[in-house]
């Protein structure tokens, strides 16, 4: 019998309703819903995270944002399909995916074991100076200025004239990135994607590319 509380007297109570219904075979209440990361209501979110472990969360995010992710830790991501999340830390892959959450990219790695060093000096790809058996990583995010930020031959008054960039979004990649890395290894990462233009770049000198101005990195050396 799928509903139990048909074989209750007329006198009984609120409390052997509800321990009837529990043991009914059909709930009154959507389980199968709740437990869907892309159906569960929004107040669900944080609880269904809780229980499928997720160790990158942040309240601001947008409820899709927050569903994909407890959708990737449980194993069930449309994207990823039978990818768990967690089963992909310390590798490159998941730190990717891990990085995505945070709207950051990779754009250079340098990963150790690498090639012959002698010191601080390296042949090849290694850059001098670089920390021995750390992985090296060039991260692409991007940050946003006040809206009216001083600037040389021009006047700004008021607070917005003292407004520091917000560094919330590197805070974030390098959470992101201590969540992602296996507990035994270490790393440094440089957010410094752009650079400035040199004589050596032979870029064309037009609209696009001016002394003084900027282009991508695409190499950590």
């Amino acid at each position: 019998m799928s509903d139990v509380t048909a074989l209750l007297p007329d006198s009984a109570g609120r409390f052997e309703k509800a321990m009837a219904a529990g043991m009914s075979d059909e709930l009154p209440v959507p389980y199968a819903d709740i437990i869907d990361p892309y159906r569960t209501p929004p107040r669900f979110l944080p609880w269904l995270a809780a229980h499928h472990s997720v160790d990158l969360w942040f309240d601001d995010w947008s409820p899709d944002r927050k569903r994909e992710m407890i959708a990737q830790c449980a194993g069930v991501s449309s994207l990823y399909p039978a990818s768990p999340l967690g089963a992909l830390k310390g590798t490159l892959q998941g730190l990717k995916r891990y990085l995505a959450f945070v709207d950051a990219e990779i754009v250079d790695r340098i990963a150790y074991p690498a090639r012959f060093t002698f010191g601080r000096a390296a042949l090849g790809r290694t850059p001098l100076g670089h920390r021995p058996f750390v992985a090296h990583y060039l991260v692409k995010v991007a940050l946003k200025g006040p809206a009216n930020r001083f600037q040389i031959g021009r006047a700004s008054l008021g607070r917005q004239a003292l407004t520091l960039i917000d560094t919330e979004p590197l805070r974030r990649v390098k959470t992101a990135m201590t969540i992602a890395k296996a507990a035994e290894t270490q790393y440094t990462v440089t957010f410094a994607w752009r650079r400035g233009i040199t004589f050596q770049d032979n870029l064309p000198i037009d609209a696009g590319h001016v002394f003084g101005g900027f282009i991508d990195r695409a190499r950590l050396d």
